[in-house]
């Protein structure tokens, strides 16, 4: 059984819990958090409790801002286990890009819905997902059902050495199908989807395709998603084929851009490194992608030490294998600490840039990312006694006492999407049957069963 993302109650008391409002830094308090309609108008000791709201005790809970991951593939959750021990490109050309060419609609709704139920059931409030070349309409349907956030887009593939032909697009097929999705999803589920141009990556997309995305992003004021510097293959490969370093060719293409969250950024050269300051280019930092691609570890003190703006993702299932913000969060803290010693980032800087640093990268830290008094109520509420401990300040609790597992509640626009540990919006076990099914076909049309 599934519930109405309409159906919410005008106003949410919790009680008793402990808020990390994550405004700065960590630092806890004890107290109450009330939601009016979509909007958080208390936060702190002493709430009155507005007439016919819902209260939910949460005594012995953290409450912090939901998660965002500003990098995802939906539409490769059913891949999880298919395409192992390759690096990008053989990845990519092996497996991935001939799955993603026999997806149908039936099956991309099944591995949309799936990984919908994981990044909400582990406390992912907003993502930024690409799809494949076809059937973004699907993809657009599932995420106004779920009462997620979201930035979406229809991958945009015009050429690609290895490439399935059913793969690839015209240039102006690309360009006019993702102009159709804009007009169809962009601020659909009562503002909570926006549209995104999703040029895959540099190898995959014409000179032609990227300076008419470039162009019409910043005429429309339209958010880009890509992927860049991931692979040190894909890095020459990149140069060789343009003459010029990959986020210096997106420069100059008008892809890097205040507009744009750029996947990876593994590989990045001090040259790039200013470009994406000056640029306003915002990075996705991928941590268990990376490492299970065999691509090496980004930098993420480096980026953040030169003002680049850095969010979390985990990518996708056929590359991580889960879809956990806070396994993420958890890793990148670890790996910083490897490469720049033990306060490089600390759990506190972790949690931040899994929430408020990512809400920078959409421009919409203005209304995520914090729990403030008028920002928008979506935010999550974790059982304490679910993580290991039970010492420890928050913080370091909730990242390295599997903040995931311990996800109780979860409000996206004052709505509970889950609740007591269930998606509400989503059935869960309908989700991983249809799953199923769908994998079993795709992979007899991928000719891989």
């Amino acid at each position: 059984m599934t519930w109405n993302v309409a159906a919410g109650p005008i106003s949410t008391v919790i009680r008793g819990a402990t808020l990390l409002p994550l405004v700065e830094s960590a630092r806890a308090l004890s107290g109450d958090l009330v939601i009016s309609g979509s909007r958080i108008t208390h936060v702190g000791p002493n709430a009155a409790i507005p007439p016919g709201a819902d209260v939910l005790e949460r005594r012995g809970h953290y409450v912090m801002p939901g998660l965002i991951q500003t990098h995802l593939h939906l539409v490769q959750t059913i891949f999880r286990g298919l395409a192992e021990d390759l690096t990008l490109l053989d990845w990519l050309r092996r497996r991935i890009w001939p799955l993603e060419a026999a997806h149908d609609a039936d099956s991309v709704r099944a591995s949309v819905r799936l990984g919908l139920v994981e990044v909400l059931g582990t406390g992912t409030t907003t993502i930024v997902d690409m799809g494949t070349t076809k059937h973004g309409d699907v993809v657009g349907e599932e995420l106004v059902r779920s009462g997620i956030r979201a930035l979406f887009g229809q991958a945009m593939m015009d050429t690609g050495e290895g490439a399935p032909p059913e793969l690839l697009e015209t240039t102006r097929a690309s360009l006019d199908a993702s102009a159709a999705l804009h007009k169809r999803w962009h601020k659909s589920g009562n503002g909570r989807i926006q549209y995104a141009y999703s040029p895959r990556f540099a190898l995959s997309c014409t000179r032609e395709l990227l300076e008419a995305v470039g162009t019409l992003a910043k005429m429309n004021d339209v958010a880009i998603h890509t992927h860049t510097n991931e692979d040190p293959a894909e890095r020459a490969a990149i140069q060789a084929a343009t003459g010029r370093a990959p986020i210096t060719y997106l420069a100059e293409m008008g892809i890097a851009s205040e507009r744009t969250v750029a996947a990876h950024g593994v590989h990045v050269d001090d040259a790039e490194l200013a470009t994406l300051r000056e640029t306003r280019t915002a990075i996705t930092h991928c941590p268990t992608s990376n490492l299970k691609l065999g691509a090496g570890i980004a930098d993420v003190v480096r980026l953040r030490g030169s003002r680049v703006t850095v969010g979390l993702g985990a990518d996708g299932a056929a590359c991580n294998n889960r879809l956990d913000g806070f396994e993420e969060a958890r890793i990148a803290s670890l790996l910083a600490r490897s490469l720049h010693g033990q306060r490089a980032l600390t759990a506190s800087d972790a949690l931040l840039m899994a929430t408020r640093d990512g809400a920078r990268a959409l421009h919409l830290d203005e209304e995520l990312g914090t729990l403030e008094p008028g920002k928008r109520a979506d935010l999550i509420v974790l059982d304490a006694g679910r993580l290991a401990g039970p010492m420890g300040d928050p913080a370091t609790r909730i990242l390295f006492g599997g903040g995931g597992r311990a996800v109780r509640d979860v409000f996206v626009d004052g709505v509970g999407i889950v609740r007591d540990g269930t998606v509400r919006t989503i059935d869960a076990a309908e989700a991983r049957a249809k799953a199923f099914e769908a994998t079993t076909a795709l992979m007899q049309r991928a000719s891989l069963a």
